[in-house]
């Protein structure tokens, strides 16, 4: 029986066919992998070689298998084991482009913190001064993408950068490689919806107040309303306040006009102060001053003061101009005190007592200094020889009464320097258009007049003396 079986497995083996190995190629959803496995080969069948392989590569237009891979695994006959074959080449998407503000991106007020933690409140942001050339923003531009490869060769399509929003608004500018925004012009920086701006003039469009808090500006400024108490309004060019100014403080580099007037305020200006009226405040401005009416206060302008619109009249304080003084009236009918000093006689005759009071502690100084050297002197000539510290302060002494004295000759000179420009002012004159009234005091140089009558149409100069006189008003 055993015999008979094995007869019949050897004739049923004698009949099989002979099997060939196989190579199969998968290759993944999105083309990116190729993988390669193998069959055995059987009952005498061809066995997979490589370049059985690479036919069926190139048959299915696979590219860039790896070979060395291939190698492997037909020297390895590892049968029915998958490998990756060929590996496409991801796309590369490009970056987009990106805008750096390198302020905030918004006009909301917020009271400003200081360092120590302490809130301003009267400073709320509305203004930030930004200079010609300051950088606004950084603009990184987008890159382009890089194709990819798959398996079979063909190109993977990138996605580019998408270009980030801008815009230069008016008073900035694009560099000229477009990776930057600047301020063309100094003044206001603001955010305009989706880009910034740069305005030259700073406009207020109702009053200065809590609302707005406290203005320092680069450029000029602009108020349609008042300024209201305790609040302050800087500027480095001009200021016109189309309202009042109560109790408030206004600085300019440029011109002041405030339209309706000054009321217990500082106002000043390097330049030209204008006013409706002028009441109880202080005033200073290198340039011309002019008002309707000055009541009380100080004013102190380097030009010409006037005061000949309107009712033109000029009552209490004090009141320099270092060029002329002009007026339609000046006093009351109730002889209010009221100091008019024409020409820098006053700036002078204060510099003029603070260089007499520096000079004579000079000469105090020297004094006790000399008194000092005659004594060290006496005890070196008596005993031959002064310990170290001893003849320190011997030079010392001689040395500082020297530059002491050189000082005070200095100081001297400057000194008749003023006198003599205080005694030249006969050129100046206070005009008055009207009246002028008892009461009234005017100075000019060194002279000084009292008022001690009411006068019409008059002008109040040196004579021919060089005597503070009326004179008849020329026109």
């Amino acid at each position: 029986m055993t015999e008979n079986n094995n007869i019949q497995r050897t004739a049923s083996e004698s009949m099989r066919l002979p099997v060939d190995g196989m190579v199969i190629i998968d290759v993944s959803e999105n083309k990116l992998n190729a993988y390669l496995s193998i069959t055995e080969d059987r009952d005498g069948g061809e066995p997979v070689t490589f370049e059985d392989v690479m036919e069926e590569l190139n048959s299915r237009g696979i590219v860039n298998a790896d070979l060395d891979a291939v190698r492997a695994l037909i020297d390895s006959k590892r049968y029915a084991f998958k490998i990756c074959v060929s590996k496409g080449r991801m796309p590369i998407n490009g970056v987009d482009g990106k805008i750096e503000y390198f302020f905030e991106t918004s006009n909301e007020l917020v009271p400003k913190k200081g360092k120590s933690g302490d809130v301003d409140y009267k400073d709320l942001g509305l203004v930030r001064n930004i200079t010609m050339g300051e950088i606004i923003a950084k603009i990184t531009h987008p890159t382009e993408g890089e194709p990819g490869e798959n398996v079979f060769g063909q190109d993977i399509n990138a996605i580019n950068g998408k270009p980030a929003k801008y815009g230069a608004g008016p008073g900035t500018a694009l560099s000229e490689e477009e990776t930057e925004i600047y301020a063309a012009i100094s003044g206001n920086l603001v955010w305009q919806k989706d880009r910034f701006a740069v305005e030259e003039t700073l406009v207020i469009k109702e009053s200065v107040d809590a609302a707005t808090g406290n203005i320092d500006f680069i450029g000029s400024v602009l108020v349609k309303g008042n300024v209201m108490e305790n609040f302050t309004v800087k500027s480095k060019k001009n200021i016109t306040i189309n309202g009042s100014v109560t109790n408030a403080t206004i600085i300019a580099d440029g011109d002041i006009t405030i339209n309706l007037g000054s009321i217990n305020s500082d106002v000043v200006a390097q330049g030209n102060v204008k006013l409706s009226f002028c009441e109880s405040s202080k005033v200073e401005c290198q340039g011309d001053f002019s008002s309707q009416s000055v009541i009380g206060g100080e004013v102190y302008c380097g030009g010409t003061f006037s005061a000949t619109a309107g009712r033109g009249v000029v009552f209490g304080g004090k009141h320099t101009a270092l060029s002329g003084f002009v007026a339609n009236i000046i006093g009351t009918e109730s002889y209010t005190k009221t100091q008019i000093t024409l020409g820098n006689s006053a700036v002078l005759t204060e510099e003029k007592l603070e260089l007499s009071n520096k000079i004579k502690d000079l000469e105090e100084r020297t004094k006790k200094l000399l008194q000092v050297a005659e004594i060290l002197q006496e005890h070196k000539k008596n005993f031959g020889q002064l310990s170290a510290d001893r003849e320190a302060m011997l030079t010392t002494s001689i040395r500082s009464r020297f530059t002491f004295q050189r000082e005070v000759k200095q100081l001297s000179l400057r000194i008749k320097e003023i006198e003599k420009e205080l005694g030249s002012a006969h050129d100046q004159y206070v005009v008055v258009n009207k009246q002028i009234w008892p009461g009234v005091i005017v100075r000019i140089g060194t002279e000084l007049l009292i008022v001690d009558r009411n006068l019409s149409k008059i002008m109040i100069g040196k004579d021919a003396d060089g005597i503070l006189a009326y004179l008849p008003l020329t026109k």
